[in-house]
């Protein structure tokens, strides 16, 4: 008879309807989102963008940024969500990407040196504004209303 695992292989069925190696980032980017169609004729859209980690309380110098390319793959002709956002995104914006986070490797052809790269295969982006800068606008939107 089949043992019933239904705590998903967890010791206390903590893991269950969670996803796994699921990410939510703010990022700023290094350049302007890109989209282009794969072989298959199906839109993509990749950015690069990075992972700020702040200064040192120390040193007050600032700590090394994590880099990640952001993708997302449409699963037919037209343009899902995450690429028409990727694609409207310009250099030095702030997004909010939700996704899987993968390391991609290979070996470099001319040096033959192994690379490694974090990427985000973004399932939803955002633009991200700050909380102080949307109320300062939604004020300026506002003014000259009658209260």
């Amino acid at each position: 008879m089949a043992a019933n695992n239904s705590n998903n292989g967890s010791k206390n069925g903590t893991t269950r309807n969670r996803p796994s190696n699921y990410v939510i980032l703010t990022l700023r980017a290094v350049n302007d989102g890109e989209s282009r169609f794969a072989k298959s004729g199906f839109p993509f859209a990749k950015v690069r963008a990075f992972l700020s980690q702040g200064k040192d309380k120390d040193t007050g110098e600032y700590k090394p940024s994590v880099f990640f390319d952001v993708l997302a793959f449409s699963k037919d002709e037209h343009m899902s969500d995450p690429c028409a956002a990727i694609s409207q995104i310009v250099k030095k914006d702030m997004l909010t990407v939700k996704g899987n986070l993968a390391m991609e490797e290979w070996t470099g052809k001319e040096d033959g040196v192994k690379r490694q790269q974090l990427v985000i295969f973004a399932s939803s982006v955002e633009p991200f504004v700050f909380a102080e800068n949307a109320q300062a606008e939604a004020e300026d939107e506002l003014e000259g209303e009658p209260a």
